[in-house]
């Protein structure tokens, strides 16, 4: 089920995702491991690493996997998950990654049920993560991410999706502790 599907510069997407968060959160009295894949070597794979330390350093308290220091990546993700995963076995996971997809659809941020499955953009063969998927469309389908560029490579719009997000978390975050 796609709770948000929106554009991030549109005013009213931070409030989306805070509320779908909030219905997301009334399944469980734990808060959810945050999940957040990707490198920290590339322009575009960074926003999952990006977001995760955007949330680290706002909410301490909160369980974040996967920052621009720590990176979850294609060489580690399946050995980190197995700890994750038993450490955290009572949690929800809500994981959080880049994604490509239509031209259009850049700077969309898409909140969904269901896992991610990280790679399949460059045909890498990894598990499936998450009970939710957060993502940022970054790019559009097909450009290769082995050449090291991308026809729009705009680190502002990763910034800016990450930022908008840790927004929400926060907001979302700080109404569930009162």
């Amino acid at each position: 089920m796609m709770f948000v599907d929106s554009d991030y510069r549109d005013p009213i997407t931070g409030q989306l995702l805070t509320d779908a968060l909030a219905i997301c959160q009334a399944e469980t009295t734990e808060f959810p491991v945050f999940i957040c894949i990707g490198s920290n070597r590339h322009l575009l794979d960074c926003f999952g690493p990006l977001t995760g330390t955007m949330l680290q350093e706002s909410l301490p308290a909160l369980i974040v996997c996967g920052t621009l220091d720590q990176p979850l990546h294609a060489r580690n993700l399946t050995r980190e998950m197995m700890v994750i995963k038993k450490r955290h076995a009572d949690r929800k996971f809500i994981a959080v990654d880049a994604a490509v997809g239509e031209e259009n659809e850049i700077g969309h941020i898409q909140f969904r049920s269901g896992p991610i499955f990280p790679g399949r953009a460059v045909a890498k063969a990894l598990p499936a993560i998450g009970d939710y998927a957060l993502t940022a469309i970054v790019e559009k389908r097909g450009y290769n991410q082995a050449e090291g560029k991308a026809p729009s490579q705009n680190f502002a719009h990763v910034y800016h999706m990450a930022k908008l997000i840790q927004q929400a978390v926060v907001g979302w975050y700080c109404s569930h502790q009162q």
